[in-house]
């Protein structure tokens, strides 16, 4: 008997082996492959609606808005009303404070200011809030809590003996210096210049790196993110003498960069006590040969400028560090979140702009402005 069962088990362990052998082709409709396309893409966007006093607008329904993809209506795919008092672990919080790129003066006010929001009240944090200091190279970031001492203990740990890592800019020669120089022939101004150059070029991609690693990590939170980014940015590309090459690879990054923001839904803050010029950065990006012969896309974006993409606010000369906080933090109070099935690309390198209206007069509406479907 036991002779036939391990027969029997022979025989059925080679029907199961030749069943696995033989493939069988999976048909799917176009409806199918539609659905399929739909539920990888899908695009969701963290929309603020405010009265003309700043208020939120918390009674808007799904017939409410219409969103525009490249100047076209789409149909609404999904439509979420947050309240973020209620739900208040719908948005976390990061307060990252930048002392690569901030100057001495400035990154110790923004940090006196950071200390005293958190040491306002003994209550908790109105949202889960995580603290991350950008210093010397290196990323420090506590968890997210709701506990205000928990914070704000990991805050004094790690910024005490906090100092600027902020490129030192180039000095002017002394009259007495710069006669020196034309008599010897000798100058210590063109490798200053270069040392500085290189810094910025070295802050730069640095500090791109942490934004997208932000990204990257928030993506498997799930919900909303708002990172406050305090202090002056990352340096300018249109302060390097960056050669087309090094455009077109900057151009590649911001890409990516936005694209894993959108995915991970960041909404970027920029909060600072000192509002940089970034003038010369819109001029460059208004000029045909900025733009990146390959993609057409912007070969690089200020940090103000990319925040105002992702759909955040800008405070660059604050003077009310723990008051301007809290205004941040009102977008977590109330915002809608509205999906759409973007259409396949016939040009996935062009940015797509993106644009909410709703259909009541007076109000102000506030999102991410555009997207990469290369992303796709």
């Amino acid at each position: 008997m036991r002779v036939l069962f391990q027969q029997i088990a022979v025989l059925v362990i080679i029907g199961v082996v030749a069943t696995a052998q033989t493939p069988t082709l999976k048909t799917r409709t176009k409806e199918d492959r539609e659905r399929e396309f739909q539920a990888n893409h899908r695009i969701t966007l963290n929309v603020q609606v405010t009265d003309p006093t700043g208020k939120p607008v918390t009674d808007l329904g799904p017939k409410d808005f219409t969103i525009f993809d490249n100047q076209q209506p789409r149909k609404l795919a999904a439509f979420h009303a947050i309240d973020g008092e209620a739900m208040n672990d719908a948005t976390e919080i990061i307060i990252l404070l930048d002392a690569v790129n901030t100057a001495a003066k400035d990154l110790e006010a923004e940090k006196a200011g950071i200390f005293k929001y958190l040491a306002q009240s003994h209550g908790a944090l109105p949202y889960p809030t995580s603290f991350v200091l950008w210093s010397n190279g290196h990323l420090k970031a506590t968890g997210a809590t709701q506990d205000r001492n928990v914070v704000g203990k990991a805050f004094v740990s790690m910024t005490k003996n906090l100092h600027s890592n902020a490129c030192e800019p180039v000095e002017q020669p002394s009259a007495k210096a710069a006669a020196d120089s034309e008599r010897t022939g000798l100058t210590n101004a063109g490798s200053q210049a270069a040392d500085v150059t290189n810094c910025l070029q070295v802050h730069l991609k640095d500090s791109l790196a942490v934004l997208d690693g932000i990204a990257q990590q928030q993506v498997h939170v799930g919900g909303r993110t708002i990172l406050i980014w305090v202090g002056a940015g990352w340096p300018l590309l249109s302060d390097l003498e960056a050669t087309p090459k090094v455009r077109k690879s900057y151009s590649d990054e911001f890409v990516t960069i936005l694209n894993d923001l959108r995915a991970s839904q960041v909404t970027v803050d920029n909060l600072g006590t000192h509002e940089a010029d970034i003038s010369a950065e819109r001029r460059s990006l208004d000029q045909p040969q900025e733009l990146s012969s390959e993609t057409g896309r912007p070969a690089f974006i200020a940090l103000p400028m990319l925040a105002q993409q992702t759909g955040g606010r800008v405070i660059t000369d604050s003077n009310d560090i723990p008051g301007d906080l809290g205004k941040l933090l009102y977008d977590a109070e109330w915002y809608y979140a509205l999906s759409f099935n973007p259409p396949p690309s016939a040009n996935g390198a062009e940015l797509r702009s993106l644009e909410v209206k709703v259909n009541r007069p007076g109000l102000n509406v506030r999102t991410m402005t555009g997207y990469y479907p290369d992303s796709f």
